[in-house]
């Protein structure tokens, strides 16, 4: 029986389907999670029992062989050899295999050496289809190398094209090949795409750009490269679209340079860049003996690079340039591929090419691309992040009231009988663990590298069979069939993955329309829209000349840096002899009950991250009262010994990079992790505490930081104001304000000095005891990418992520402001001091007698300033006057203290004017960053989850003190202020500007900036005006010597204003309209009513017109623009003065082209519209009993009286309606 083709194929695709199973269960898969279960096993059974089966047959000996080693690498315990002689067995027995099954009755009936003889013909067939051209060696997924360096070039022109198409297409190949560095080139951006764009981010990696030198949309160079690898940055100041990166691996120092040269260039041009090229060559190989590889799109060409290449004169003399240093090109493909001509114009250069393992072409990624992928990998060993393991619980399918009889169950006081604290918080831990292990579904996952969301098997295979067409089509001399071939499969591919990742963002899409999304999924997804962050890899830190890569040694470097933080400044000072009592008051212990803990416990927020126990606040909430009572006697226990628990006094610590190098240790910062259980018992000592310190109003009032009713905006109106009064009552005036950067102030609290000053405000007893020993042997470790370092002592500071930590430096910093001349304002570290020049030299004796007891007091107290003498004390001196302001300079720490112009302070940026033009300029263009996001995303997300976008992530930009910097009377300020919202409202809603900025506000639902402004300010007086707090605001209320209450006067005393700039002030501007309200508002007793009443003056709450959950960017977008009044429709364009109409009539007859006229009335639609009535029947018969005007507004808006699905319904009619018309297609001209 002869065997076809096909029958081959079959036998190809059996035997590679055994190799990728047994390599995907002998090693690690590419996915983010691992999942260790029976399943594997079970397949393993069931092809073991396969083969078992047809041993009977044949060969029996052989198959036996064949499993038995198949057993051993299903479980990874073979070594290569054993895997090397299994594929040679393997190979040999799948063909025996499928005529075994293929041909059962033939083999029972003929004789053995018929069938031998037919078994060495069909493998002889086989050997013989392997070498045909249109089948791979391996069709499936390669097992990628991760040991050395890869990098890859592609001149993609243009990264943002189509909605990044390009660059999806990038993602999903480089998920396949990972490669360390991507090279791009003709990026086409410029300063309008920021590179934290999530649009152009590739996750893992960072981005580095060369734009184009005039700022226009066309030329530059990007390269992305992994975070995790040590790359610093060569800026190059003459020559443009060029990145030149210096790379350090194992103290392998090397460079990497891409490059674009515009096949444009003249003569003159030409000449230039290669001077600037051969310059950059030589500022590195003089300098080093170092490798260095450049790639780039060159539109050069030579023979020598590709023998079918004619010589151009730019290629022949960078030939020769290149050649004389000692530079070699190692792409000897065609690289730019069109219908009747190829070339090789995009290369690669390498002074040492023997380092070179492998180098070579691959297909562009998409169609309308021609230019070939580049790469090459280099033999220098990689140092990849280690997957590690995390248990994960399914707490959806927690058998809750099986946790809770378990744990009631417990006889706490016999077991916790004879124990101290620490082993009793060991054995509640335990039993915790246990109980949660018997009822709650988990298992363990391994974290890896993650793929794209969207990036599925069947993409990676269908561009693994692309890359095999390329291969055929290099072999078949690039015929013109083979070309057509490769195009239509990058084409195919291109295509096919575009479709992938817009049905994973439809499918999010979906998840944010359905109302029974939970709030924390909601917010994940509109966080992967809004800016895809996680928290990036740390590259190898540079230490000591040398640089450090594997992640437990980093860890351990990073624990060794924050533990040297945590250490008072080592001085004479000792603790003073005699306690200064503050207070006559003691509070030496406390009591508490179930319902205190219970309280605590139910307001844990099940998002933070848990402590080194492994035991999260969803545990305990699921628990609930269940856990009180061990709990209670744990904390009682603690409270009654003095002792806090030793494993409560560990934490665990990530490195958070703030600014600035990331290879650089000491640009990061600590984020501590604390058990569960230690936080609330934290809560329960901090209350007491607390209450205990207001109550007897202990804390000065100069500090604002962590207090109730107080905040850095009511600070910063204590700032302003004083200062605004000061230049109202003479505008010669000036004020001096300096501002203090205490380092590492919470790292280096003394704790014996802290406990001094605990003593000296009333605590005492059991609670005095109970601190010291929080205080006292605390440990921490660092953690990256789960490695571990080991556990440090840390010597000083109060915990940071702990409850009690904020309080107790409050403490600390308590008396900083004692025995002060100037003004001293203090949140938490962030400390202060004005004077008011009525005289320069009394004010300068007052600034400089503080800056000194400021200093003792840093001194005595083991507390120091920023070591960058630029910093640690910084002046500006606010002033009206246009002539520079001449004052004697102070000194600080017997240091000059820094002059400026402006300050951020409390994030606020206070200029020497103090007219916010530099904070508004900072914050304005952070705002139009956002707005273009928003218009990338408008054709992903819906409407609602981008309005949740602009409310959460844009506004608060403009939000945060502008009752500060509010100018109520100036209207261009006012208008440049809503011109920012209004073009926000325009990109979530896709209307055309020009369009009504009310109509638009209502549409969305949106409140005018100027009205929210005024709504923020009514409601901070009403705060200030009816709690007294804080105290420092309250007394800039004017009132007759507070005779009389404020809070119960109809009116508030008004300031008397000279200048313009006073009246438009916080308080002056605020009482003023305050008075101006009705009696009726001004004497309601609550904050929400009155901010309710409020809103009625402007209309009340507005409420965004519902679009019913349809998620149809294009059809809402034309939908919204009829509703508003702006469309395509002749009425709307005459209405608003577009040049190319010159009258509002429509084209069907003499009649205006109305939004009614279109839908019900148009000649050339009537066709569409019997559709349309029809589908309206479905819904409601009555329907077409509506007068004109009411229909419209019904397919416009659809009405109360339907529910969610008909409304929708009714839309989408309209949609299609609109769709099918083509009236609404093209520009608007």
């Amino acid at each position: 029986m002869p065997i076809s083709v096909e029958q081959w194929r079959a036998v190809i695709g059996a035997f590679f389907s055994c190799c990728t199973f047994t390599e995907s269960s002998s090693g690690c898969s590419e996915n983010s999670l691992q999942i260790t279960s029976e399943y594997e096993f079970v397949n393993t059974l069931i092809l073991f029992g396969i083969q078992l089966f047809f041993c009977c047959y044949n060969d029996f000996n052989l198959n036996l062989f064949v499993i038995f080693f198949h057993f051993f690498l299903a479980y990874d315990i073979s070594s290569a050899v054993f895997e090397l002689l299994y594929k040679c067995l393997l190979n040999f027995r799948t063909v025996s295999l499928y005529f075994s099954i293929k041909n059962f009755r033939f083999l029972c009936t003929l004789a053995s050496g018929v069938y031998i003889v037919n078994y060495f013909h069909n493998l002889f067939l086989f050997l013989m289809l392997i070498q045909h051209g249109d089948i791979e060696s391996n069709p499936g997924p390669k097992k990628v190398d991760f040991n050395y360096l890869k990098i890859l070039h592609w001149n993609l022109n243009s990264l943002l094209s189509n909605n990044c198409e390009k660059l999806t297409s990038l993602k999903a190949y480089n998920s396949i090949y990972k490669y360390d560095i991507i090279c791009l080139s003709e990026t086409f951006l410029d300063s309008t795409t920021q590179s934290n764009d999530p649009f152009i981010s590739i996750e893992g990696y960072n981005l580095i750009r060369s734009d184009h030198p005039n700022d226009v949309k066309r030329g530059g160079v990007a390269i992305y490269h992994k975070q995790d690898l040590s790359i610093r940055f060569i800026e190059l100041n003459d020559l443009s679209e060029c990145l030149l990166c210096e790379i350090n691996i194992q103290n392998q120092k090397g460079y990497i340079a891409t490059l674009y040269r515009s096949p444009s260039q003249n003569q003159e041009e030409f000449d230039d860049f290669l001077t600037k090229f051969e310059n950059m060559i030589d500022s590195i190989i003089l300098k080093n003996n170092s490798f260095f590889v450049i790639l780039g799109d060159f539109n050069a060409r030579s023979s020598t690079w590709w023998q079918h290449d004619p010589v151009t004169t730019e290629g022949l003399r960078l030939e020769g340039l290149t050649s004389i240093n000692g530079f070699s090109q190692i792409i000897s493909d065609p690289t730019h591929l069109l219908a009747r001509s190829s070339s090789c114009i995009d290369l690669i250069f390498t002074n040492q090419p023997n380092m070179v393992i492998e180098s070579g072409v691959h297909p562009s990624l998409h169609s309308n691309c021609h230019h070939q992928l580049i790469f090459c990998k280099l033999n220098l060993k990689i140092i990849y992040p280690p997957p590690y393991s995390r248990v994960m619980w399914d707490y959806k399918k927690a058998n809750v009231d099986s946790i809770r009889k378990s744990l009631l169950s417990v006889k706490w006081e016999t077991l916790f009988l004879h124990k101290n604290v620490n082993n009793k918080i060991e054995l509640f831990n335990e039993i915790l663990i246990n109980i949660f292990s018997n009822f709650v579904p988990h298992k363990t996952v391994t974290i890896n590298d993650k793929d794209p969301p969207w990036m599925t098997q069947s993409l990676k295979d269908k561009i693994q069979w692309k890359n095999s067409i390329y291969k055929q089509f290099v072999k078949s001399n690039k015929s013109q069939f083979e070309f057509l071939k490769l195009r239509r499969a990058i084409s195919e591919v291109s295509d096919l993955i575009s479709q992938k990742k817009n049905d994973y963002y439809n499918h999010l899409a979906e998840k944010i329309n359905n109302p029974k999304t939970s709030a924390k999924t909601y917010w994940s997804i509109l966080k992967t829209f809004y800016n895809g962050k996680k928290v990036p890899l740390i590259p190898p830190l540079a230490l000591n000349n040398g640089y450090i890569s594997d992640f437990k040694e980093k860890a351990s470097h990073f624990n060794n840096f924050f533990s040297l933080q945590c250490t008072p400044l080592a001085n004479d000072s000792e603790i003073p002899e005699n306690i200064n009592y503050v207070t006559n008051k003691k509070l030496s212990t406390f009591l508490f009950n179930d319902d205190d803990v219970l309280k605590i416990l139910r307001s844990l927020d099940i998002n933070k991250a848990h402590g080194h126990d492994n035991i999260s606040s969803r545990m305990l909430k699921i628990c609930d009262q269940s856990i009180v009572k061990p709990l209670l006697l744990i904390f009682r226990d603690c409270l009654r010994s003095g002792i806090y628990p030793n494993s409560w006094k560990k934490s665990d610590v990530i490195p958070i990079h703030k600014k600035g190098d990331k290879q650089s240790i000491n640009n990061y910062r600590p984020i501590s992790l604390l058990p569960m259980c230690d936080k609330i018992f934290e809560r329960l000592i901090y209350n007491e505490i607390f209450k205990f310190f207001e109550s007897n109003r202990l804390i000065v009032p100069n500090q604002s930081g962590f207090r109730p009713n107080d905040s850095c905006i009511n600070q910063l109106l204590s700032i302003t104001h004083e200062i605004y009064a000061a230049f109202d009552s003479n505008q010669s005036l000036e004020v001096r304000g300096v501002f203090l950067d205490i380092s590492k102030a919470f790292d280096k609290v003394w704790h014996q000095g802290l406990l001094y000053k605990l003593k000296t405000m009333g605590i005492s007893g059991d609670l005095f005891n109970l601190l010291r020993s929080f205080l006292s042997d605390r440990y921490q470790r660092v953690l990256i990418n789960g490695q571990s370092s080991g556990w440090e002592k840390i010597m000083a500071g109060v915990p940071q992520g702990s409850i009690l930590g904020p309080l107790l430096f409050l403490v600390y910093i308590n008396d900083l402001p004692n025995n002060m001349l100037s003004n001293v304002k203090i949140f938490a570290d962030d400390t202060s001091i004005f004077s008011v020049v009525h005289d320069k030299d009394n004010s300068f004796d007052q600034l400089d007698h503080d800056l000194k007891k400021i200093s003792e007091w840093a001194y005595r107290w083991k507390m120091s300033f920023n070591p960058d003498h630029s910093k640690q004390a910084q002046e500006v001196i606010f002033s009206r006057k246009r002539a520079e302001v001449n004052h004697s300079a102070l000194n600080f720490n017997n240091i000059p203290v820094c002059k400026t112009s402006s300050q951020k302070h409390l994030g606020l940026i206070l200029d020497e004017k103090l007219n916010f033009k530099e904070h508004l300029q900072v914050k304005i263009g952070k705002f139009n960053k956002g707005v273009g996001l928003l218009k990338k995303l408008h054709n992903l997300l819906p409407r609602k989850a981008l309005l949740t976008i602009y409310k959460s992530f844009l506004r608060p930009h403009l939000d945060y003190g502008d009752i500060i910097y509010d100018q109520p009377n100036n209207e261009s300020f006012c208008q440049k202020l809503e011109s920012l919202q209004y073009n926000a409202a325009l990109a979530i809603s896709g209307a055309i500007r020009g369009t009504s900025r009310e109509k638009l506000y209502n549409e969305l639902g949106l409140q005018p900036l100027r009205f929210r402004r005024f709504l923020r300010k009514m409601c901070t007086l009403f705060k200030i005006n009816f709690t007294k707090k804080p105290n420092y605001l309250y007394d800039l209320i004017p009132s007759e010597n507070h005779l009389y209450n404020t809070r119960n006067s109809d009116m508030l005393k008004t300031y008397h204003s000279r200048t313009d700039f006073f009246k438009n002030s916080f308080f002056p501007y605020s009482i003023t309209e305050w008075n101006k309200l009705d009696s009726s508002i001004r004497n309601i007793d609550t904050l929400a009513a009155f901010k309710s009443a409020v809103l009625n003056l402007n209309g009340g709450h507005i409420y965004p017109k519902s679009i019913f959950n349809i998620h149809n960017p294009f059809g809402i977008k034309i939908l919204t623009r009829l509703r508003l009044g702006l469309s395509h429709l002749n009425e709307h364009r005459f209405n608003h003065n577009f040049r190319e109409c010159i009258n509002p009539l429509c084209s069907c007859s003499l009649e205006i082209e109305s939004v009614l006229h279109f839908f019900l009335h148009c000649h050339n639609y009537d066709h569409l519209r019997t559709n349309l009535l029809n589908e309206l029947r479905k819904i409601d018969i009555t329907i077409i009993n509506l007068s004109d005007n009411n229909l419209v507004q019904l397919l416009l808006y659809g009405n109360s009286k339907y529910d969610l699905y008909s409304n929708s319904s009714i839309l989408n009619i309209s949609i299609e309606f609109c769709l099918k018309s083509d009236r609404f297609s093209g520009p608007l001209l």
